[in-house]
């Protein structure tokens, strides 16, 4: 008997042994069928491990079982469970105490044998397996919630990394979506590159950015972004007007989730006209504020996909709030300043057509077609008839129709001299604007401007530049309304002042041979028997010149009558020298002694006049130059044929015309320096009439040498068939 069965036999029975010897062999057995049963492939190899590591233990038992007892021996075997235990598992664990055991049995309780030899055995191998239980049991926990912490970390690094990405993101969204909004140049495309970037930028379903027009917020500009599954709604999305009363009272972006909204007592989903609700899942808003901080509108989204909106989103959202705020302005003002300058070219325009425009009508219709056309409007000037009512006196377009309650408006604002309609503290609820036409004396009229967009007249200035309009355009009809009235003073004191001049140079030149008649042929009549036949020859050509000169002057003025009437030439097919000579003729006693040159070509052609007036045409001007030069001075008569007309000119050697007279000399009563020279100064009126109703023209000039010629063209038309030339 060896040394552990010495110690060990007086506490082991044979046949106790033998009993247990047996329990313990079938106990080992069913449990490795249970174990075995239970491996799976993947975990054979722990079995393998911990058996490799328990026959590593028993090395190590048998190198130190001369040097230590059988108890210090079971250590060994326990440390080894312990490490198979910790790194292995529970299953191959328990293997580990089993092999432990039956190792420990076979060769040291004692050697070669599965009996044993103390029921102490029994106790030790019962903790040695407690022992790999609770050891496993507690390295499994403690590996499946490092496993779990593992993952957990794992998850949340994805997580982090995820909600990195998306900052990232929107981030760089942010960035170009400051570049996109900063480059616009209109509020409507600010507020819609505004609400498309938010929608972009933080996934949501439905964007809309509004600017309100007014305090209250019931005029405002609205720009939608929906995502195809909002396409139905795209046109009918409206932001409520909570919406923007929240966070303007707030001051500050709001996040609500949509149970929230649904519990809030005033909340009301939005509807489209037709009444169907609008889907509103979760909402998220920050407010647009201008540079002063006053509020201007609202950036506001609904539904982001897949979540709720962050505190992350909602810093996002105010960034991008406050980099369309600055856009917004920005485009307002840009708006604003182009719209003046717009306004300003308009004005200068208008008034420049308003001065360059003679009668008040024409000038108030130019002022009522720029004013649609810069406002579009339609515009109606109301003007008082003779009993002072106001009556609508123009439109534009010319279609315009007034509603009957405008027409007590615009009374209301004829009689007040104020401004009505909406903006304004009078009529407010009315569409359209009355504005008063005031001028430096008196009302003039009303001015109703309907435009097509309401709100475009509540924008800042634009009331003020409308006023701007009405007031040049009232001023302007003020000019012109003077303006007619001096001119018809004018004309009243013109025609005064002619009809004296006319009555006083008649009357003289009238008296004057009258009186030389008279006397001479009184003189004849009374005292015949005391003058010689010279005398009375001398007397008689008194009578007859003075006779004749009274008879010019009565077909000057039954002309120049005729003129003034519009007298008709009548045009035939004449010879100029017929017409030459028979106006010489009738001047031939004046023309005695006075050296008289003719210069016709014979290859003139036929000239279609009136030969009864361009004869006196003729008889004036050799008359005038007879009365202006010396009786011994020649007078020179041409014609000149050209490109379709022939110029007939009358040149004399007398003393020239005075500076300033060429164009005078052709008005009525207008006789020049040379006030001694009797006439009542028709003469050249009549033939500037003659000529002009012949379709030509006349002139007069100074010659080189000295002297005057008066020169007037007579239009060559189409010789008719059957006329004969001079040629021929």
């Amino acid at each position: 008997m060896n040394r552990l069965e010495a110690e060990k036999a007086p506490l082991a029975p044979g046949w106790r042994s033998a009993v247990r010897k047996i329990s313990f062999e079938r106990a080992l057995r069913r449990t490795l069928r249970g174990l075995v049963a239970a491996a799976r492939p993947d975990t054979l190899s722990a079995y393998g491990q911990s058996v490799v590591v328990i026959g590593l233990c028993t090395a190590l038992a048998g190198q130190m079982s001369p040097y230590l007892r059988s108890g210090n021996l079971l250590m060994i075997y326990l440390m080894g469970t312990v490490v198979v235990a910790t790194r292995l598992g529970r299953g191959p664990s328990i293997v580990a105490a089993l092999a432990s055991v039956a190792a420990f049995d076979l060769l040291f309780a004692p050697r070669f044998t599965f009996a044993i030899a103390d029921v102490e055995y029994l106790l030790t191998f019962a903790v040695l397996l407690a022992v790999a239980l609770v050891i496993s049991s507690r390295s499994a926990r403690l590996r499946e919630h490092a496993a779990a912490v593992r993952e957990y970390e794992r998850k949340t690094a994805a997580v982090r990394d995820t909600a990195r990405g998306v900052q990232v993101a929107q981030l760089q969204g942010l960035t170009a979506a400051a570049v996109a909004i900063g480059s616009t140049l209109s509020v409507e495309e600010a507020l819609r590159v505004l609400a498309e970037r938010a929608r972009a930028i933080m996934g949501a379903h439905l964007s809309i950015s509004r600017l309100v027009l007014n305090e209250d917020g019931s005029h405002a500009l609205n720009a939608v972004s929906a995502a195809d599954d909002y396409a139905a709604w795209r046109d009918a999305c409206e932001p409520a007007a909570e919406v923007y009363r929240w966070v303007r009272q707030l001051g500050r972006p709001l996040r609500i989730t949509q149970a929230r909204l649904a519990a809030d007592p005033g909340w009301r989903d939005p509807r489209t006209a037709a009444g169907a609700r609008l889907p509103l899942r979760g909402w998220l808003a920050a407010p647009l504020s201008g540079p002063d901080g006053r509020p201007l509108g609202v950036i506001q989204l609904s539904d982001k996909s897949g979540s709720e909106f962050t505190e992350a989103d909602e810093a996002i959202l105010v960034q991008l709030a406050q980099i369309g705020s600055v856009a917004v302005e920005k485009a307002r003002l840009y708006e604003d300043t182009e719209r003046r300058r717009q306004a300003a070219e308009q004005l200068y325009a208008m008034s420049h057509e308003l001065v360059t425009t003679p009668d008040v009508s024409s000038l108030l219709m130019a002022g009522l077609r720029h004013i649609g056309e810069v406002f579009g409007s339609r515009v109606v000037v109301l003007l008082p008839d003779a009993g002072g009512d106001l009556a609508p006196r123009l439109r534009y377009p010319a279609t315009t129709e007034m509603e009957p309650r405008d027409l007590d408006v615009s009374r209301w604002v004829y009689e007040h001299r104020q401004i009505a309609g909406p903006g304004t503290g009078a009529f407010s609820a009315s569409r359209t604007l009355h504005l008063p036409l005031v001028g430096s004396r008196e009302t003039i009229g009303v001015l109703e401007v309907a435009p097509e967009h309401v709100e475009a007249l509540l924008a800042p200035g634009q009331l003020l530049l409308l006023e701007t309009f009405a007031n040049q355009i009232a001023l302007a009809v003020e000019r012109a309304t003077l303006a007619e009235q001096a001119a018809q003073a004018h004309l009243r004191i013109e025609a005064e002042r002619l009809r004296s001049s006319l009555l006083s140079s008649i009357s003289h030149d009238l008296r004057t041979p009258l009186a030389a008649i008279t006397g001479a042929a009184s003189s004849l009549l009374w005292q015949d028997e005391d003058f010689d036949p010279e005398i009375q020859r001398e007397l008689k050509e008194t009578i007859y010149e003075e006779a004749e000169r009274l008879a010019r002057l009565v077909e000057n003025l039954l002309d120049m009558t005729r003129l003034e009437s519009g007298i008709q030439a009548r045009k035939e097919w004449q010879p100029l020298e017929e017409v030459v000579g028979a106006a010489l003729a009738r001047l031939e006693r004046r023309l005695r002694g006075r050296p008289v040159t003719t210069n016709l070509p014979h290859d003139l052609p036929l000239v279609p006049i009136d030969d009864v007036l361009i004869e006196q045409v003729l008889i004036n001007l050799l008359d005038n130059a007879i009365k202006y030069t010396a009786p011994d001075t020649p007078l020179e008569i041409s014609a000149i044929p050209g490109d379709g007309a022939v110029t007939v000119e009358v040149a004399d050697r007398g003393p020239g015309l005075e500076p300033g007279d060429q164009q005078r000399l052709f008005e009525k009563f207008y006789r020049g320096s040379a006030q001694h020279i009797r006439g009542a100064g028709l003469g050249l009126a009549i033939c500037r009439g003659i000529i002009q109703a012949h379709g030509g023209t006349i002139a007069a000039e100074n010659r080189p040498r000295g002297g005057a010629v008066f020169r007037f063209t007579l239009p060559l038309e189409s010789i008719p068939t059957g006329v004969e030339t001079p040629d021929a």
